[in-house]
């Protein structure tokens, strides 16, 4: 295995290798000139000393004393011109050619800033690649996003370069799902308690614009720690207009094999609002999603207990999604815009993913819960309600300062239940527990035994006895929030600076207990028994108000085709009274190690004890030659612990007395990543753009368990597990990307990924269990993590025909079409060898296999393929009103991708394969007595098949 450094440094050699050839062969080429006029485009007046820059390059000139300007020596080629002035919107012109010997003249009509300091017009199309930034960045707009194949903000990224999709969640450069930082119109919108880096979910048909950075994330982020996807909602325009969509995957029976029996309606208005001279605007969008997703078995009927009475209406099927999108948009003046912004998800369903207790949960397992599929009346059921509130207010103070404030409240709310079944009743009078039983007809193993003694075959591991699910789980995030970022833009074309504040006020209640019914009243034969103290078998209960924010400043500098963003955040925090007060509490359970360092590294204000941290960011970008920038980032970011770390088993009443039960740690610091990036930008010409990115990311103090002894409520000592930072882990890839425009109606596009991630542990819980098993010697060793999938390639077709585009003469104008294919390595594994035989009955003997433990991890299980394609047609009537057919499908070939490994075989199991000792073996040659747990053959154990969905759109 090439180690990561000598990887790097062989990116590096390439990349200078690059740029060595790319110098030398545009070296020997003639040039040419641009002038022109730079005005107002409102009175035609020249604007003097305005800046006119061609990206990528050290070329640029100011205007004169008329508005004129000249830029001589430009090699031949295909440029961006960025042109600026003070008070104007930046104007970015696209696809401008230069030819050998030419002077080319270009005039330039610049419009007043009406909304904020950085506004940027983009003349033409877009450009291929981003000269300008020096970030890893992706930015998408609803024009584009509508001709794809996309649902949600997630499937958009995770079509991304870094971007991997498991069970889990999204993974960002070999991160964890849950350090992600998402906003929407400003406002953070991820769940802090769920654990799966989403919160609010936003239709794409909603998304006016959305932003992924995986490196160089500027200062005024703060919020995550492997990337940013910033999402932008749609406005409503100057004029009425309304849609409707509805997609099937049946027309008539939903029993055929590519139907899922999904249907998803849309339905989306924008407009002026009359009586405001089309200053205020409102947008509108309802979507729903409905599916029995392709598992098979799912349940009569849903019931979320937070809304008992509509359920039939919201939940009539396996999975269910509600979002409804509203937002106001007010132009008060010129430079003053006030926008407010109400984004509502629910989601009803039985898929385990919706909540991801961090650090615990077995990781990259489906949300099927296949041990319940015989009766999913009596499953998990879990309702996530989501809402959040935006304002947002861009004014410009004047030509040189402007302020954008955001103030905003985020409440998510998630409960899991029995399929809304009560958290308990009055009294007990019947067995809730979910214990296997044979499956009837029962069938003896050995009939006829001389013995007497008869034993029968234990069925397929379904549990299947009346019993219910035993967790109960609620908790609540509210969070209010105000963000103000200053702009500064001096008067030389060379600064811009900017500044300001985020904070956050947050109220968190957790309520997890399992089997809930343990400590009820049990009625027998009439007769009541005095009620239990105790709150189920086990449970966490806490309710807290914490604060987090931080104070940034930044300072983007620009001179002569040379980039600099130097900045720098400081992330402050304090964990609330409950923490403080147990911390205080010499009658508390908390570790006094932890009450010395948490009273020592902390400051008292307001009332509150604080902590704080200072976070650097550096971006440099710079021309090697025209059209060919290096770009470098360095920088520090931070997650915040999941609040059940620093939390659980702190109040004084409602602990948890079962044996090694979770006790917070108030002292627990955030994890950390420092992150170093180095990648190369070129534009071939105006129609081909490639990215070449090297990055290493070290991630400090991932939190780990340990057994601590403490004393509980009585004053017995106690065995309790505690959490520490201590864990790293260490990502390092390399990234390419492409986007190809041919012939004015086709854009090929790609891009593809190679990482290695490496650390000590997976989650909190394993750090403890490499420690029972096998002492700090395992743990000090570094591994692949489970997480870790080294391939990711992502090669996508847009197809947009205009009238001049024909087809054995005829024009095709209104076809369109999209086609994406997506290659991820598999899941890693630790293999296994067989030892031996194991014996089932006389003459018969199974395999027996061990894991080959000094090859943790070191397997690839076979890799995902997948093919998604749409077509559509769009019919229209007049210039504005018309109605487009689709048909889509997903896995388009019908790949079997396994996302539960059988370790002995590397894929997903089917008949006849091996198994581990402990899986059970269906093949009626081994099936005895002795076997244990679940039929192998999980309907989740791949990825879905081929879906067909038909579509139809209305517009007017």
């Amino acid at each position: 295995m090439i180690s990561t450094g000598r990887t790097l440094r062989g990116i590096l050699w390439l990349i200078a290798a690059l740029y060595w050839g790319m110098a030398g062969a545009q070296s020997r080429s003639s040039t040419g000139s641009l002038r022109g006029k730079v005005t107002d485009a409102k009175t035609g007046e020249e604007l003097i000393g305005a800046g006119v820059v061609i990206v990528g390059t050290y070329l640029g000139a100011s205007t004169d004393l008329d508005g004129n300007y000249l830029i001589s020596n430009i090699k031949p080629g295909d440029y961006v011109l960025r042109v600026q002035f003070i008070g104007y919107a930046t104007q970015l012109i696209t696809d401008v050619s230069i030819r050998a010997g030419e002077t080319k003249v270009l005039n330039v009509a610049l419009k007043p800033q009406t909304e904020s300091l950085n506004e940027v017009t983009v003349v033409g199309r877009k450009s291929t690649v981003n000269l300008e930034s020096a970030k890893s960045e992706v930015t998408f707009k609803f024009e584009e996003i509508s001709q794809m194949n996309v649902r949600n903000v997630q499937e958009l990224v995770a079509m991304q370069a870094g971007v991997v999709r498991s069970p889990d969640g999204l993974q960002i450069r070999g991160a964890r799902v849950y350090e992600t930082e998402y906003i929407i119109d400003g406002i953070s919108a991820q769940d802090p308690l769920a654990g799966t880096g989403f919160g609010v979910e936003v239709s794409s048909n909603a998304i006016n614009s959305l932003s992924l950075i995986t490196g160089g994330a500027g200062a005024e982020f703060g919020g995550g720690s492997s990337g940013v996807i910033s999402t932008t909602i749609r406005e409503g325009g100057d004029r009425f207009e309304i849609s409707g969509n509805w997609q099937r995957d049946y027309l008539i029976n939903a029993q055929n094999p590519t139907s899922f029996n999904t249907d998803i309606v849309e339905v989306t208005f924008a407009s002026p609002i009359p009586g405001t001279r089309k200053k205020m605007t409102i947008f509108n969008n309802l979507t729903t999603r409905l599916t029995d997703e392709y598992f098979g078995p799912t349940a009569n009927q849903l019931i979320s207990s937070l809304l008992p009475e509509q359920s039939k209406l919201l939940a009539p099927r396996y999975s269910n999604t509600h979002i409804h999108t509203l937002k106001l948009a007010y132009q008060l003046k010129p430079g003053t815009k006030i926008t407010f912004t109400n984004q509502f998800s629910l989601s009803i369903n039985q898929n385990t993913r919706m909540l991801q207790i961090v650090g615990f949960d077995a990781i990259l397992v489906p949300g099927f819960q296949y041990a319940r599929s015989q009766n999913l009346d009596n499953a998990t059921t879990y309702t996530h309600k989501s809402i959040l509130n935006a304002v947002n207010i861009n004014h410009l103070i004047n030509k040189k300062l402007g302020v954008n404030i955001s103030l905003g409240r985020l409440f998510t709310n998630l409960r899991a239940d029995a399929n809304g079944r009560p958290f308990r009743t009055e009294t007990v009078d019947q067995i809730f527990d979910e214990d296997h039983i044979v499956t009837d007809p029962v069938e003896i193993f050995n009939p006829g035994d001389p013995t007497g003694t008869y034993f029968v075959l234990p069925g397929n591991g379904l549990v299947n006895n009346g019993g219910i699910s035993p967790i109960w789980h609620d908790h609540y995030a509210q969070e209010y929030s105000i963000r103000t970022k200053f702009t500064y833009n001096p008067n030389d074309n060379i600064n811009f600076i900017s500044f300001g504040f985020q904070h956050s006020a947050n109220e968190y209640q957790w309520v997890d207990v399992i089997r809930p019914w343990v400590g009820a009243p049990i009625k027998i034969n009439d007769t009541t028994f005095t009620p239990s103290i105790s709150i189920g078998s086990s449970n966490d209960i806490w309710a807290v108000r914490p604060h987090n924010g931080g104070l940034f400043v930044e300072d983007k500098i620009t001179y002569k085709g040379i980039q600099a963003t130097l900045g720098l955040r400081l992330n402050y925090w304090a964990m609330g009274r409950f923490a403080d007060e147990a911390v205080e509490n010499s009658q508390s359970p908390v570790i006094n190690q932890v009450r010395e360092d948490y009273l020592r590294k902390t400051t008292q204000l307001l009332g509150l004890r604080w902590k704080a941290r200072l976070m650097p960011r550096i971006n440099v970008s710079f021309p090697v030659t025209e059209n060919n920038v290096l770009y470098f980032n360095y920088g520090h970011s931070m997650r915040m612990p999941h609040p059940r770390f620093v939390y659980a088993g702190l109040d004084p009443v409602y602990q948890n007395r079962s044996f090694l039960a979770n006790l917070g740690n108030p002292d627990i610091d955030p994890e950390i990543n420092v992150s170093y990036e180095v990648g190369i930008k070129t534009k071939v010409n105006k129609d081909l753009g490639f990215t070449l990115t090297a990055f290493n990311n070290n991630r400090f103090d991932y939190i780990v368990s340990r057994s601590v002894i403490t004393r509980d409520p009585t004053g017995r000592f106690v065995t309790r597990t505690m959490f520490i930072n201590q864990d790293y882990a260490r990502i390092a890839g390399v990234e390419l990307g492409f986007n190809y425009r041919w012939l004015s109606h086709y854009n090929f596009f790609g891009n593809a990924a190679y990482q290695v991630a490496r650390g000590k542990s997976n989650s909190a819980r394993e750090s403890a269990l490499q420690i029972a098993q096998n002492g700090e010697v395992q743990l000090s060793r570094e591994q692949y993590l489970a997480f870790d999938r080294p391939w990711n390639i992502n090669v996508g077709l847009m197809f947009s025909p205009d009238s001049t585009f024909k087809v054995m003469g005829r024009k095709i104008t209104g076809f369109r079409a999209f086609a994406i294919y997506q290659y991820t390595s598999g899941f890693r594994y630790t293999p296994m060898r067989r030892v031996g035989e194991l014996e089932v009955r006389p003459g018969v003997e199974r395999p027996l296999f061990m894991p080959e433990n000094d090859k943790f991890l070191s397997r690839l299980a076979t890799p995902w393929h997948n093919v998604d394609l749409k077509i559509s047609y769009d019919y229209f009537i007049t210039k504005f009103t018309g109605l487009t057919f689709s048909i889509e499908m997903r896995n388009a070939l019908n790949n079997k991708n396994a996302q539960i490994i059988n370790p002995v075989t590397g894929r997903a199991y089917e008949f006849g394969d091996d198994v581990p000792n402990d899986w059970r073996d269906p093949r009626p040659e081994f099936n005895g007595p002795q076997e244990r747990g679940l039929d192998p053959r999980n309907p989740a154990r791949y990825l879905p098949p081929r879906q067909m969905l038909y579509g139809i759109t209305f517009r007017f």
